[in-house]
């Protein structure tokens, strides 16, 4: 194809019609023409929990374009002009999977910013922490699907999974992709980033909790708690962990659940 109608037609053409390196060719003369500037995208990670799954998963969509065409991702894309990176994660995550988040649902993660980290040039990138509830997904722009995709520690390998789709495996200790599949760009070491960044705060700053809802027990605070563990949760302690949690939550009512006493219902405290 040597002419076009106009600019969005050659894009959409080169993005989706050719080998991935006759892409890059095309992409570098486009947007790289002059200026040894980097560009700066962002990646959100979002976390949420089944209860009655008792399902710890993460949000990934399936790239429709190039690079990287067909491959697993997290939801991102380029910060536009005249908005902040906040506001782009806000924005690229409902273009590219109809879910809607705010301010108060997303954390500053890392930027990641490793030469070749994005093969059409010097890209930086933004990443954003969210926990939220699972809702229903819709395929955005560029994007051939989103799914969630069931998350389940094994000591030090993270597995993502998503029956009939993809099942990616990851060192949690170097981010490296093991297995046929796996995720898009550096991504891999985006989502092993997150799950130790949650791992490691969760007793100290446990806004993990955001994703069970309002409010929720000890023992559903535990059964999330063992997903990032790698653990049955009732090889943890509920005494102990009870007592751990106590400072972060406020007592909200009681509610009866199966046989025996009712159990306390907790929120998590605003933080200041």
């Amino acid at each position: 194809m040597s002419s076009f109608n106009n600019p969005s037609e050659e894009k959409h053409y080169y993005e989706t019609q050719v080998p991935e390196n006759e892409f890059l060719a095309w992409y570098k003369k486009q947007h790289f023409p002059t200026h040894d500037v980097p560009s700066v995208t962002v990646d959100i990670v979002l976390f949420c929990y089944n209860r009655d799954e008792d399902d710890l998963k993460i949000l990934l969509i399936k790239r429709d374009t190039h690079p990287f065409q067909n491959s697993w991702a997290l939801p991102g894309g380029f910060v536009q002009q005249n908005m902040s990176t906040a506001e782009s994660c806000i924005r690229q995550t409902y273009a590219e999977t109809g879910v809607n988040i705010t301010r108060n649902n997303i954390e500053q993660l890392h930027t990641f910013s490793t030469p070749g980290r994005d093969p059409r040039g010097w890209v930086i990138t933004i990443s954003y922490l969210a926990f939220i509830g699972e809702e229903p997904l819709t395929a955005g722009k560029k994007t051939s699907d989103a799914s969630w995709f069931s998350v389940k520690r094994t000591a030090n390998l993270l597995t993502l999974s998503n029956p009939n789709k993809a099942q990616i495996k990851l060192n949690l200790i170097n981010g490296e992709s093991l297995g046929k599949d796996s995720l898009a760009f550096d991504h891999a070491v985006i989502v092993t980033k997150a799950f130790n960044r949650v791992y490691n705060k969760m007793y100290h700053e446990p806004q993990v909790l955001r994703v069970l809802g309002d409010t929720f027990t000890i023992t559903q605070a535990r059964k999330l708690y063992a997903k990032f563990q790698g653990e049955d949760y009732r090889n943890i302690d509920h005494s102990n962990f009870k007592k751990s949690l106590l400072p972060f939550l406020t007592e909200v009512g009681q509610k009866v659940i199966g046989v025996g006493r009712p159990s306390k219902i907790y929120k998590l405290k605003a933080v200041n």
